[in-house]
């Protein structure tokens, strides 16, 4: 069943952490892309009338994830995401634009560090429906592309040909799974 021939319910729905993941892809050197995780996530999708109407989203900033602990733990310092003044970084909808076909834009607020700013995430249904257990799930792609200093997230060294370390534009990836709430 593709997402355009899938219905879904009204309702709330909680982020399943476990089958979620929520990401981001940075240039690295000028010369190749670094892609990172966090693996504390939590959130919820609001559906009306067969449509997502709004969504929601925090991640635990001390759960960034890269193949390399100490860079793990250089990203969660001042010089990137200040994990112990800023533990959660937040989404909010503020308007969902269904444009057909299983695809969204997603207007909303990102709070990273202290600051918000305005974002739009190009969404797509990727499936509804009951699971084995009697649950209803819905899944959601999406990604969005930041510039990481409008939110103080300004590290970087500078390279001998004039480029920088880190890129400054930042795409967020996210695959979302979530659950139903009994009504």
């Amino acid at each position: 069943m593709s997402a355009t021939e899938t219905t879904i319910p009204t309702g709330t729905w909680a982020i399943d952490a476990v089958h979620s993941s929520v990401g981001f892809e940075v240039k690295h050197l000028g010369v190749s892309t670094f892609r990172g995780s966090f693996k504390d996530v939590s959130g919820s999708i609001e559906t009306t009338n067969g449509a997502v109407s709004a969504i929601a989203g925090t991640i635990e900033t001390a759960s960034i994830h890269t193949i390399d602990g100490a860079l793990s733990g250089h990203l969660q310092t001042p010089d990137f995401f200040d994990t112990e003044h800023y533990p959660q970084g937040h989404f909010r909808s503020t308007a969902v634009e269904d444009l057909g076909d299983g695809k969204l834009r997603v207007h909303g607020e990102l709070e990273l560090r202290g600051v918000t700013r305005h974002v739009d995430v190009d969404a797509q249904i990727t499936g509804a429906g009951a699971d084995p257990y009697g649950n209803e799930r819905l899944g959601l792609s999406g990604s969005a592309v930041i510039d990481r200093t409008e939110f103080g997230i300004s590290w970087n060294a500078p390279l001998p040909n004039g480029g920088l370390t880190v890129g400054e534009k930042v795409r967020l990836v996210l695959d979302v799974e979530a659950v139903k709430a009994a009504s």
